[in-house]
């Protein structure tokens, strides 16, 4: 019970210390929103018009004030409108968030699945074919941006070769590539993770007394030295979920995927300080969701994080 309060009790306080610090943040941005949202509507910033739409938007009361109005309507469901679109951005949110999602959580979860089985094989023969070619799906991950690949396919396999299209149709092409696209970016540095705990495991006293007592090395690994691995694994993955959203900005503009990264770039450039504020307290949220369900998942795993 004291972890669970704890766990809660820390992520209050990021989403607190977050909401805080974004909420004056763009308030400091040297683009006002009252003459954005004159902008977006053709109208003269004359004082008449700005004293308005200021007091319209409840900038004329403090910031406390402001700030616990804007809490206050986030918490209830109401995020507000776009200064761009002037549509809600709560609906937008939810018609975006889709692909966003889609793009990092399968990208990684698949990444995850390739990474357990390639480290496996690497670890058992240092060396070998597998071991390395993790080490150069790390280096080439590294080496080459995802921009780059992305115009590399788009070129052959849409222009050259026009087996696929990216840009028309139901998107559907586009959204598995990028999904793919992540996965392999992952893949190298997740393997290694794993190669590196198989073989941490492989010293340990429970492997050499089981080897000993006639059963493969295979065997003793995969069927009982996967936990503290898979528990490795899934630390390293907790880190690679924090940029499902952001991550995938690149690849949803290679690809033109209408997701969450794709509106916030827009709102940056547009200095749509509504989109901001709301875009950083829904990353809080979703980190606070992947380190609950993934930390439930350690737990049912490893029996050693109950004691």
């Amino acid at each position: 019970m004291k972890k669970i309060l704890t766990f809660i009790g820390k992520w209050l306080l990021i989403f607190l210390v977050a909401s805080v610090a974004i909420f004056l943040l763009v308030r400091m941005m040297p683009t006002s929103p009252v003459n954005q949202w004159l902008s977006s509507y053709n109208l003269p910033h004359t004082e008449e018009n700005i004293a308005y739409v200021t007091e319209r938007m409840g900038l004329d009361k403090p910031l406390i004030v402001q700030y616990l109005s804007w809490m206050g309507n986030f918490l209830r469901g109401d995020w507000g409108y776009s200064l761009v679109t002037h549509l809600s951005i709560k609906d937008q949110f939810i018609q975006r968030l889709p692909y966003s999602v889609s793009i990092g959580v399968f990208g990684i979860l698949i990444a995850a699945a390739v990474s357990f089985f390639l480290g496996y094989k690497a670890a058992l023969r240092p060396g070998g074919f597998a071991d390395r070619f993790s080490s150069a799906l790390a280096i080439f991950a590294q080496s080459l941006p995802s921009f780059i690949l992305s115009v590399f396919v788009i070129y052959f396999f849409s222009v050259q070769f026009k087996v696929m299209k990216f840009f028309t149709g139901s998107g559907a092409y586009a959204l598995i590539t990028a999904i793919l696209i992540t996965a392999l970016y992952q893949i190298g540095s997740l393997s290694r993770v794993v190669a590196s705990a198989f073989r941490e495991e492989m010293g340990k006293s429970y492997v050499r007394f089981s080897v000993s007592r006639g059963f493969s090395k295979q065997y003793v690994l995969f069927h009982h030295a996967w936990r503290p691995v898979f528990c490795r694994l899934v630390s390293a993955v907790i880190a690679d979920f924090a940029w499902v959203f952001g991550g995938s900005t690149v690849l949803e503009f290679a690809f033109a995927i209408p997701g969450i990264s794709y509106f916030l770039v827009d709102s940056m450039t547009a200095s749509d300080y509504t989109v901001l504020q709301t875009y950083i307290l829904v990353v809080v949220i979703w980190m606070f969701i992947v380190h609950l369900v993934l930390n439930v998942v350690l737990n049912i795993v490893d029996v050693r994080r109950r004691k």
